[in-house]
């Protein structure tokens, strides 16, 4: 669940246009609110005019989203902000109300079903409460999968999402969601959202066809057909290199070792490189460990044995000890994402090997100040990589098990798969030497498979590819999982796999195969200026909290303060005695509908005085935590996308933050 902080009520506040300068017009508010600004979004491509049944001009593209000045009639003023400049009219029809800069993307992955676009909210809840909704849900698929070879169309299911996983920066889509409701699996009892969404690519090159009106253009059922022989994989080994490591280092040479000398029958080429980081502690926190990360086989060196070789008997432990038993395992991870260049390949890996908890955010040694999760979503989001931790259960590590499994569990995970966590129970060498063994060997057998086009299939449903894992161990599934995914994601990426065209239609975040996976994604599109707001907020929140460390209640004050402050808009920002923060700084009207709720809707200054220094210090730290993650997004220029086909220019371009980035 989506759990902001207060920090978030102030950004959000800046995001809805109270940190702008002072305007000679502002929009209409959306009925109802009080706060809120009318907003739509183009239904249809349609022409700008001067007046009401004036005359016509440029053409506006579908999706765009427009603030809303006024109404007459059938026809609304609008502009592309809220600072009253170039304003137009619009044919009301044109446009659907958006009420959140909020949408749906798919998460890719090949445990979950293709998503089913329902035609009516009816059709959803008749698969959601109906006895069996996998059954319900495949005799749906199979009507659409029809209806795409050229059968009568499907009166529930207007269309099917791509089997292959869209690229988020080469196809300019989103799903922006209209409305939001509640509802639950009748045969499970789960919660699932029903998602009311606009799906349609920015195309601002083609007219709309009135023939065409309500009409679908369907995601193929096919995998795209692309050349797979241009496919590679890279993985990565990142080895705790501390005193008492070098069994494992011998470990990791040997059992590379021995997948080359397996494979040396096949033409391995190209296909895999493995590439080597060697990593020990903080310098601050231990001088003389010699150095704290070091690349020792770049993977532009890792498709050759003997370079690989040659660099990992460059690879000892540590003559020193470090500082504690806690080693910065992070920032090694943080150095392979800006070390190395990935671009080449479309699998990848990062493979830990520790037998040290890490430093988490809040260490004063912690080189990245980001914790587990926030440094899972960035390997996710820089590189789409699959990241693995081996951790080396040792004897002399025994009260660190516990919390490094946990974190470690956090940092392995991944979205609708298993965790790739690992554990060498005993820390024992010969069982360390043959897991590693294995997990590069199934990498290099699933690579050249595919290569070989005899990897992914076409048309298997989710539960088909679970029954032929049945007798495979927890590894083999999980690595198996995650490379089907990212090839599934290659061949989105090569062979331009698109979401339906469709305008409006009806979707469940959850897969009614497997309940407990999400075939969707929901983000925040964000702008500079707003990533910029939303971060500075975080540091005012950190600021003050440093400040009246002792004085809760003189904190709580401050930071509404330095909100209204920021916003420029102090008459917004309301104090009283049982006011909730988000009603505080003008968010609760926003936040209320969202299909994910904010833990910041009922806390109160009451609230915050009554919490213990460790938990509004718990609070702090996961702040410090956005502030770092928010650094790295800003600086990943390539992820920056003109996904509302607005014009690429410097405030056209959002970033879409997964929810649970934020604070």
């Amino acid at each position: 669940m989506f759990r902001p902080t207060l920090s978030l009520a102030i950004a959000m506040s800046l995001a809805l246009g109270t940190a702008l300068p002072a305007q000679t017009r502002e929009p209409m508010i959306m009925e109802g609110k009080d706060t809120l600004y009318h907003r739509v979004l183009i239904r249809d491509a349609t022409r700008r005019h001067d007046a009401p049944d004036g005359t016509a001009g440029a053409r506006v593209a579908p999706l765009q989203p427009l603030f809303v000045y006024a109404e007459d009639g059938d026809w609304m003023q609008v502009g592309v902000d809220n600072r009253g400049t170039d304003l137009f009219w619009i044919p009301a029809a044109a446009s659907v109300a958006w009420r959140q800069n909020i949408v749906a993307t798919f998460e890719g992955s090949e445990n979950v079903g293709r998503v089913l676009f329902f035609a009516d909210e009816d059709a959803a809840y008749d698969t959601v409460e109906s006895e069996d909704p996998a059954r319900s849900a495949a005799a749906l698929r199979d009507s659409a999968r029809a209806a795409e070879e050229g059968g009568p169309p499907s009166e529930q299911v207007v269309a099917l999402g791509p089997r292959a996983t869209p690229d988020l920066r080469q196809n300019l889509y989103v799903m922006p969601i209209l409305e939001s409701e509640e509802a639950v699996l009748e045969s499970t009892g789960a919660y699932v959202n029903l998602l009311k969404v606009a799906v349609a690519r920015a195309d601002a090159g083609v007219e709309p066809d009135p023939e065409m009106s309500g009409a679908i253009e369907e995601a193929p059922v096919a995998l795209p057909d692309v050349d797979r022989e241009d496919f590679r994989a890279a993985v990565v080994f990142v080895v705790d290199t501390t005193v008492s490591m070098q069994p494992y280092i011998t470990g990791t040479r040997d059992a590379l070792e021995e997948v080359w000398r397996s494979f040396s029958g096949r033409d391995l080429g190209e296909a895999v490189s493995f590439g080597l980081i060697g990593y020990r502690d903080s310098l601050v926190a231990a001088p003389g460990l010699g150095y704290d990360v070091r690349t020792f086989v770049s993977l532009q060196d890792g498709t050759d044995p003997g370079a690989f070789l040659s660099g990992i008997e460059a690879m000892t432990e540590a003559e020193e000890t470090s500082r504690n038993f806690r080693e910065d395992s992070y920032a090694a991870i943080d150095h392979a994402l800006r070390d190395l260049d990935w671009s080449d390949y479309g699998a990848r890996y990062i493979v830990l090997v520790t037998d040290a908890g890490p430093r988490e955010a809040g260490d004063e040694y912690s080189a990245t100040g980001l914790t587990a999760r926030a440094l899972n979503s960035l390997v996710k989001e820089r590189l789409n990589a699959a990241l693995a931790v081996m951790h080396l259960k040792t004897p002399q590590g025994g009260a660190d098990h516990a919390s490094a499994e946990a974190a470690y569990r956090d940092l392995a995970g991944q979205a609708n798969q298993a965790a790739l966590y690992f554990p060498v129970e005993g820390g024992d060498p010969v069982a360390y030497r043959d897991a590693a063994r294995k997990l590069g060997g199934l990498v290099v057998d699933q690579v050249l498979s595919f290569r070989g086009d005899d990897g992914v299939t076409d048309g298997r449903s989710a539960i088909e590819e679970q029954a032929a894992e049945e007798e495979a161990d927890r590894m083999t599934r999980a690595v198996r999982s995650a490379g089907r995914t990212m090839q599934l994601a290659y061949l989105g990426r090569e062979g331009g796999a698109e979401a339906p065209d469709v305008f409006e239609a009806y979707v469940a975040d959850r897969d009614f195969d497997r309940p407990g996976l999400k075939p969707l994604s929901i983000r925040l599109l964000l702008s500079k200026r707003e990533l910029s707001d939303l971060d500075e907020a975080l540091k005012i929140i950190i600021r003050k909290g440093e400040e009246n460390i002792l004085s809760a209640d003189q904190m709580f004050g401050q930071v509404l303060a330095a909100a209204a402050d920021m916003s420029r808009r102090p008459d917004r920002v309301a104090r009283n005695a049982d006011t909730t923060l988000a009603e505080a700084v003008s968010v609760a009207e926003m936040l209320d509908g969202l299909p994910y709720q904010s833990r910041i809707m009922s806390v109160t200054e009451e609230d915050w005085i009554s919490m213990s220094i460790s938990e509004q210090q718990t609070i702090m730290s996961g702040l410090m935590d956005k502030v770092e993650l928010y650094a790295r997004f800003n600086e990943t220029t390539d992820q920056w996308v003109d996904y509302l086909g607005t014009g690429a220019t410097a405030e056209a371009l959002l970033y879409p933050m997964r929810l649970d980035d934020l604070p």
